[in-house]
């Protein structure tokens, strides 16, 4: 259960916290979790503020939830098998260029989740726990699977390639996905498209180059 979040033993108190969840995407659409307000929650979802303030003890204790959220979309993009779904093997750097456009065209959608539950996973640790640690860890370890699948073609250490990996397409995805008119990917003038390609291209040379 989400800290800070009360206990909703009956399924109507159940009802009611997933209309408020889904009050509170809604409103970031519009805008960003620091702007959002628990009345404007509250008036999204058609129900009272008292009402919010029974299940939540106030707006912190909707962070918990942004990374709910996210986890849950996480899970449906990753599917029963655990990873990003490739339609073909045709090698390494086919299924690199696939999973970077799933993963960008995932980000795309998501990226209203994805920006809130990235920043408070560093501002409030405290209210989501080991769970985005974990979540980190199952990244790499996916992608040191990927790794070992394709040990015919990486010269890589597979440990460090997951690990490797999982930054390379977190950060660079995210820079210019959630944060391109502010941060470093601003200067770019490649396509979204182009882009995208280009980081699956690195991670495919960093895994087939030679190591000293």
């Amino acid at each position: 259960m989400s800290q800070g979040a009360r206990p909703a033993l009956q399924s109507r108190s159940r009802a009611t916290r997933d209309k408020l969840v889904a009050s509170l995407e809604r409103c970031l659409r519009e805008k960003t979790f620091e702007n959002i307000t628990v009345a404007e929650i509250a008036r999204e979802a058609g129900l009272a503020v008292g009402t919010v303030y029974r299940r939540f003890e106030n707006k912190d204790a909707f962070i918990p939830v942004l990374f709910e959220i996210y986890r849950s979309r996480l899970d449906e993009l990753h599917g029963e098998a655990g990873g990003i779904e490739v339609e073909s093997t045709n090698g390494l750097r086919d299924v690199l260029h696939q999973i970077a456009e799933k993963s960008w065209a995932f980000m795309q959608e998501q990226k209203h989740i994805i920006a809130a539950a990235h920043l408070y996973s560093r501002l409030r640790p405290d209210l989501i726990g080991d769970e985005w640690d974990d979540l980190l860890d199952a990244g790499a370890r996916g992608y040191q699977s990927l790794v070992e699948a394709f040990s015919d073609e990486v010269k890589r250490d597979p440990v460090e390639a997951g690990q490797m990996m999982a930054y390379h397409f977190n950060t660079a995805l995210a820079e210019r996905g959630l944060y391109g008119a502010e941060g470093v990917a601003s200067r770019m003038t490649i396509s979204d498209a182009a882009f995208v390609r280009a980081v699956a291209d690195f991670a495919y040379g960093y895994l087939v180059l030679e190591t000293d």
